[in-house]
C-alpha cells in the first residue's frame, strides 16, 4: 500500500467517524423534542462545535494530500468526495442544532410534536437514509473490487430514489400543520418555526442524496447531479444539448 493510500484509509476513518458523531447527534435532536430539557440543547450544541472542529481538521488533511502527492484519477475523486461528504455532514449537524432549537420553541409555545405523526414518520425515514449514507464512509481494503464497488453503488442509488419519499413525507407532515391553523391565529412565527422542524428533516435527506451523487462520481468518474435519479448521466441529455456535453471524468 502506497503512503497515500495509507493517508487516504485514515482519511475514511476519520470521515466515518465524523458520520457516527453527527448520528448520534440526529438522534439526540430528536430526543430533545420530548425531553423539555434546556441542557439537552446545550449539549447538542456543544456536540456541533466538535463537528466543526473536526470537518476543518479534515479539510486540512484534504489539501495537503492535493499538495504533496498531485493524485489523479480514482485517489483524486475520493479526495473530492471527502471535501464534499465532510462539508454536508457539518450541515446535516448544524441542521440537528437547528431542530433542537426550535423544539425549544416549540415546547415554550405549548405545542407537541406528538401531535403530528408524520413529523415522525419524516423522522424515521431520514434516519433510514443517513444510516445508509453511512455505508459509503468505510474505505475497504478491497475497494476497488467488482464487488465492493457494485454494492456501493446499489446503496447510492438507492438512497438518491428514497429523497422522492422523503420530499412526500415532509409535504404530508406541511399538510398535518395546516389541518389546525387557527391554532396558530395571529402565531405566524411559532407556525413557520414548526414548518421549519420539518424542512431541518428533509433538508438532511437531500444532504445524504448529495453524498450519494458525489460517491457515484468517487466510483465511476461520472457526475450525476440534476439528472433524473437512478438513470445513468450519460442517457439524460436536456432538449437541445449534444451528448457530448455529458459530463463524465473517468480514470
Amino acid at each position: 500500500m502506497t503512503q497515500l493510500a495509507k493517508r487516504l484509509e485514515r482519511l475514511f476513518l476519520k470521515l466515518d467517524h465524523t458520520a457516527l458523531l453527527v448520528e448520534q447527534m440526529l438522534a439526540d435532536a430528536l430526543f430533545t423534542l420530548e425531553s423539555n430539557k434546556d441542557e439537552d440543547v446545550e449539549n447538542l450544541i456543544q456536540s456541533d462545535v466538535v463537528i466543526d472542529s473536526r470537518e476543518v481538521e479534515t479539510e486540512r488533511e484534504c489539501i495537503r494530500l492535493l499538495a504533496l502527492y498531485q493524485p489523479a484519477a480514482i485517489d483524486l475523486r475520493r479526495i473530492s468526495f471527502v471535501v464534499k461528504a465532510n462539508s454536508d455532514l457539518e450541515r446535516i449537524a448544524d441542521y440537528c442544532v437547528k431542530m433542537a432549537k426550535r423544539g425549544r420553541k416549540m415546547k415554550n409555545e405549548g405545542i407537541s410534536m406528538k401531535s403530528f405523526p408524520a413529523f415522525y414518520k419524516l423522522a424515521e425515514q431520514v434516519g433510514a437514509t443517513y444510516r445508509q449514507t453511512m455505508r459509503l464512509f468505510t474505505l475497504h481494503s478491497d475497494s476497488e473490487s467488482a464487488d465492493t464497488s457494485e454494492t456501493s453503488m446499489e446503496t447510492a442509488r438507492h438512497i438518491v430514489v428514497a429523497d422522492g419519499e422523503t420530499d412526500i413525507l415532509f409535504r404530508e407532515f406541511l399538510e398535518q400543520t395546516l389541518a389546525i391553523e387557527e391554532t396558530f391565529h395571529g402565531r405566524l412565527k411559532v407556525w413557520y418555526d414548526l414548518t421549519a422542524l420539518g424542512r431541518s428533516l428533509e433538508r438532511i435527506g437531500d444532504l445524504c442524496t448529495n453524498i450519494a451523487e458525489d460517491a457515484i462520481f468517487m466510483f465511476t468518474g461520472e457526475i450525476v447531479r440534476h439528472h433524473l435519479a437512478g438513470t445513468p448521466a450519460n442517457k439524460q441529455h436536456s432538449a437541445g444539448t449534444p451528448a457530448s456535453e455529458t459530463t463524465s471524468i473517468t480514470d
